[in-house]
């Protein structure tokens, strides 16, 4: 019996130890999760803490105030002045309201807190701040306290509304330019025209966006142009344009030519395009009508060639005998046409003898002689002999006074004669 006490009494001390043990292994994880936790919110702390100028915390109901040195060192205000909402009045009175508001709700909803504000430092002078606080729920799912932080933010407010301006005026500017612009997506969808476009186009700026500027092609135009536009934007090409006609809504067409080029982000990305819209009308029809005015003055230059053609004209009599019969009038400019067309014939047929014949010319005058003797001379350098035909008495005794020196130029009466002298002059040289 004695045996059976002492056993059950080893027993129950060895369970004790085992349940001490146990206990103490469990004393040992709860220290260190203590431990972690501390460590957590400590490094917590300190981040928010190098990350903004302000850091705060209160207690579970948000009643207490703010628990923010940086706080007062900022806004001067003190610790007591801190309590319920004290806070606020350091707030711009006219932002008071809803940073106090948004406060209430959040700790009613077990949310988040996030607002703006305009906070005054001691100096007097009002900084944008941004601030954010989150409670610290514990696993139970109550709340421990709030935590947060605020943020100065005001120069960062003012560069965006510094940019805002900027884009506000670019805007303003480029919708009141009298050159049509517009702006599209990275897809190439229209987001903005100017007046100048609709003016342009007569397609209101709100029916244009999107796709909407497609109503205002011409209906055999639309498929060739999407076509040319999706290449373009595929490709992100620099300075392409297209050329398209337009229906006004009077039912008039229009020829204009679009210019895009593409916007890029700071990392080089293409976020849209912007381009030019030109009214090239006038340009084609004046491209137009100097290219009818080319091929008119073409046809009155063919037709004054084949007229001084014929006012020239040179006759083969035989492969070594040529003669131009001269009618009419014989002006400076003609003349020279006719020595222009004396020389081409006997240079490329190899011509022996050319005869001039004036039995036409009306009037034989000093400029005349001079440019028969000069064609004579000419045509003498390439090796041709030149008879002059023609020559009546009246125009003998008329170039005896003007003392014309034809003494080494053959001279007959007709070209029937001045024929004759041509074919035996050209047996002669063979």
């Amino acid at each position: 019996m004695a045996h059976e006490t002492t056993d059950s009494h080893a027993d129950e001390m060895s369970a004790l130890r085992e349940r001490i043990a146990s206990l103490e292994a469990r004393v040992a994880e709860l220290e260190q999760e203590q431990h972690e936790l501390r460590m957590s919110a400590a490094q917590s702390h300190a981040l928010v803490a190098a990350v903004a100028e302000i850091s705060w915390s209160t207690n579970a109901d948000g009643s207490t105030g703010l628990a923010s040195p940086q706080w007062c060192a900022l806004t001067g205000q003190t610790v007591e002045e801190l309590q319920g909402i004290g806070w606020a009045d350091a707030l711009h009175p006219e932002d008071r309201a809803q940073a106090a508001m948004a406060w209430q709700n959040a700790v009613a909803a077990r949310g988040v807190y996030d607002v703006e504000f305009r906070l005054r430092h001691q100096d007097g002078v009002y900084h944008q701040y941004w601030s954010i606080g989150v409670p610290h729920v514990l696993e139970d799912g109550s709340i421990r306290k709030w935590i947060g932080c605020c943020v100065d933010v005001t120069e960062q407010r003012q560069m965006e509304r510094a940019l805002r301006m900027s884009e506000e005026r670019s805007r303003s500017i480029t919708l009141r330019l009298p050159v049509a612009v517009f702006e599209t997506d990275a897809e190439g969808r229209t987001r903005f025209v100017n007046d100048s476009w609709s003016a342009v186009t007569g397609v209101p700026a709100r029916q244009a966006l999107g796709d909407g500027w497609l109503r205002a092609l011409h209906s055999d135009d639309v498929k060739e142009t999407v076509e040319k536009w999706s290449e373009l934007v595929r490709a992100g090409e620099q300075k392409q344009t297209i050329d398209f006609r337009i229906c006004l809504p009077d039912g008039s067409l229009r020829w204009v030519s679009a210019r895009a080029v593409p916007l890029r982000d700071a990392e080089g990305e293409i976020e849209g395009f912007i381009g030019t819209l030109t009214d090239i009308s006038d340009r084609l029809q004046a491209e137009q009508l100097l290219r009818e005015t080319m091929t008119q003055n073409e046809v009155i230059e063919a037709q004054r060639q084949r007229l001084a053609d014929l006012s020239t004209p040179l006759i083969p009599i035989t492969d070594r005998i040529l003669t131009m019969p001269l009618v009419g009038a014989l002006d400076p400019e003609r003349a020279e046409q006719v020595l222009t067309t004396l020389l081409e014939g006997v240079s490329r047929t190899g011509a022996a003898v050319a005869i001039l014949d004036i039995t036409g010319v009306a009037v034989v005058d000093t400029q005349v002689a001079s440019a028969l003797l000069r064609a004579a001379q000419a045509a003498r350098l390439l090796g041709a002999e030149v008879i002059l035909s023609g020559i009546r008495a009246e125009v003998a005794q008329t170039l005896v006074g003007l003392g014309a020196e034809f003494g080494n130029i053959m001279t007959t009466s007709s070209l029937k004669v001045g024929i004759d002298r041509a074919m035996k002059a050209a047996s002669r040289r063979g």
